[in-house]
């Protein structure tokens, strides 16, 4: 059985240049077959404040950061989305966070920027997350095509709290998703509540693979995160998890899998929500 799908887990640092070793780490201990899809958390190479967020960001297809993550996807000629790095907008004081898909030959193919940004009150440490004094809404939705060998599977892009918003993940599907990807930094006291419940949910009202890397840990600045890195069947199914620390998980794909689920239970031509029935 060849794994296909992988997911690595982070407690990521401030510090670009710390976490861009861990990458490296993580990837020669990953091992990647010939055209994995490896899919690294929210905030990979920086979980930071706004200025530090500022300090990193680059312009899209440009800067050091991501020309190494490009050569990283093809030194190991796998599919490398980077979950989220910082990206200059057409403002000084605001930027993206940008999921960066890079091809086994190294091209920047795909980059989806956050939707939905995280502005709400937990119970923790930090209490008041407030993206929208740091980033800008991304406005469009984004899938590039994965290719295994003869075969092209289509791949949704999503963010963090983009979770919480079905609509979203019901738009990729509308759009041929076979597998969509979630990158995130979910808070160890939302992810305990809420985190696999609403990633099954997905999976299964879609029918098809999630492949979710999350932050795992506590972090230098007292922030922490979940970890709970997963690959869910589109049944439901828990195919491979990491709870804490640093680390990889990997599942298969099968397209044939999703071929009987969705014929077995036709539940998008079932649907009677559509757009055209929306007056």
């Amino acid at each position: 059985m060849v794994y296909n799908l992988a997911a690595i887990q982070m407690v990521s640092v401030s510090s670009a240049a710390v976490n861009l070793s861990s990458v490296k780490q993580l990837l020669e201990t990953l091992s990647p077959v010939e055209n994995q899809l490896v899919l690294l958390p929210e905030n990979a190479l920086s979980l930071a404040d706004k200025a530090g967020y500022l300090a990193l960001a680059e312009k899209l297809g440009e800067g050091y950061y991501q020309a190494e993550l490009g050569l990283l996807a093809k030194h190991y000629q796998c599919y490398l989305v980077c979950g989220s790095f910082p990206i200059k907008s057409t403002q000084s004081a605001k930027i993206f966070t940008t999921s960066l898909v890079f091809s086994p030959q190294g091209k920047l193919i795909c980059h989806y920027h956050k939707i939905h940004l995280f502005d709400a009150q937990v119970t923790d440490q930090k209490g008041r997350y407030k993206e929208s004094d740091t980033f800008m809404p991304g406005n469009e939705i984004q899938l590039f095509d994965y290719q295994m060998g003869d075969e092209s599977v289509k791949v949704g892009l999503a963010i963090c709290y983009d979770l919480r918003f079905p609509a979203l993940f019901q738009m990729l599907r509308a759009k041929g998703a076979d597998i969509i990807l979630l990158p995130a930094a979910f808070t160890k006291v939302t992810g305990a509540a809420h985190w696999l419940p609403l990633l099954q949910a997905r999976a299964i009202e879609n029918q098809c693979y999630i492949i979710a890397a999350n932050q795992g840990g506590v972090h230098p600045c007292g922030r922490e995160t979940f970890g709970h890195s997963v690959i869910i069947s589109p049944w439901g199914e828990v195919l491979s998890q990491l709870t804490s620390g640093q680390g990889v998980i990997r599942a298969s794909f099968e397209k044939s899998f999703i071929e009987r689920v969705r014929l077995q239970m036709p539940v998008i031509l079932h649907n009677r929500f559509t757009n055209s029935l929306v007056k």
